[in-house]
């Protein structure tokens, strides 16, 4: 079996990796760069491609979709797919089709494409139904991680599931994103819920700035939001809550968003008398209604990587959005810490190690000169 690592090994964001044998090949994502870097013949890269497979839905790692040509079967997690296709439905809907052919993922179901065999495990991340992939070929076993972290709501189910279902491997992928972050603390998802309930209570209207598809945050703070006040966003964010609400029904009440309210100017009293929490993006009609409610009694809360705001990756539109606004920073990463990445290793204590999704593949050299693969191409 081979592995050969496209794109992603120095650097966070595009991960393009592919698995084969003699007879069959795979790859594991097809992203898009977050910034320039390293560019690739996408074409070369799908030659003799027999399935991608996304991992979660993220554009770093799903982006290049389009380009993928339609006799190569595409596989994602299903709920996952259905917030994909609300996502593009909303910035190009002329892609939707190409969206509506994609196969469905589901937690531990095996899938056999020629003499690959391929078993999903769903894992904890800022994208909602991500996968690690555990991928059998040739009497070899690799552990792609993906996105992963171990400080989220769904993370307690993280070692048991490779104790139960993955075991010694003789490959870990595994990404590294943190390892360059050091400076961050790494909150909880139910220690930030915590300090926004704390946060809330000192202010009748608050605004969250997060993304649309980080349900694990929007469950935080839907939690979090005092009793008795609305929980507020628009219709697109609606439909997402409610692909959630019903993906998780009569399986967790934490996703359970029934009670989130379309905003409407015909609403505004109930608003103004109860309070609330709404979700926001850097829309302008989303800084109307934050500009609308009296700075002294509004908090505004940016609950995402901070990269967006200064630096190669800012967002000049998310920038703009924010500019006069007294906010408040309360974020966590979608990605595991370097004692999460530790405790991976120890539990599937992998032959060699191949680092993607990371600036810092020196710390697992460091850390483990003797199994840390630097090549890109590596055969198991």
């Amino acid at each position: 079996m081979k592995i050969k690592i496209h794109r992603g090994q120095d650097q966070i964001g595009g991960s393009i990796v592919e698995i084969s044998t003699k007879a069959t090949k795979i790859l594991i994502d097809f992203g898009e760069e977050l910034s320039p870097h390293q560019k690739i013949d996408n074409a070369l890269v799908l030659q003799g491609c027999d399935a991608v497979f996304f991992s979660h839905y993220h554009g770093d790692h799903i982006g290049l979709y389009k380009s993928i040509p339609l006799d190569i079967p595409i596989y994602l997690g299903g709920t996952a797919k259905q917030i994909f296709a609300e996502l593009v439905s909303r910035t190009e809907r002329e892609s939707l089709p190409v969206v509506g052919r994609f196969s469905e993922l589901a937690p531990l179901r095996i899938i056999q494409i020629g003499d690959i065999q391929i078993t999903p495990l769903l894992t904890d991340h800022s994208a909602f139904d991500a996968y690690m992939f555990l991928v059998k070929a040739d009497g070899k076993t690799i552990l792609h991680t993906g996105d992963f972290r171990g400080h989220g709501y769904r993370s307690r189910g993280l070692m048991p599931t490779l104790r139960k279902y993955v075991g010694k491997v003789d490959v870990l992928i595994t990404e590294g994103t943190c390892l360059s972050r050091t400076d961050n603390e790494v909150l909880s998802e139910r220690q930030l819920q915590l300090k926004a309930t704390a946060l809330m209570h000192e202010k009748n209207y608050v605004f969250v700035l997060c993304s649309s598809t980080n349900i694990e945050r929007i469950a935080a703070f839907y939690h979090a939001n005092p009793r008795g006040r609305y929980f507020l966003c628009d219709s697109y964010q609606k439909n997402i809550l409610n692909i959630v609400t019903e993906a998780s029904a009569g399986k967790s009440s934490l996703y359970d968003f029934k009670k989130a309210v379309i905003y409407g100017d015909n609403l505004e009293d109930r608003f103004l008398n109860r309070g609330f929490c709404m979700l926001v993006r850097n829309r302008d009609d989303h800084r109307s209604i934050i500009d609308s409610y009296p700075p002294e009694d509004r908090l505004v809360i940016y609950s995402m990587w901070k990269g967006y705001l200064a630096g190669e990756t800012q967002n000049e539109k998310l920038i703009q959005f924010l500019n006069g606004i007294d906010y408040t920073y309360l974020h966590t990463s979608g990605h595991a810490d370097a004692q999460t990445i530790e405790s991976i290793i120890n539990e599937v204590q992998p032959d060699f190690i191949m680092p993607i999704h990371t600036e810092n593949a020196k710390w697992f050299q460091e850390k483990y000169p003797r199994r840390t693969m630097n090549a890109t191409e590596f055969n198991a």
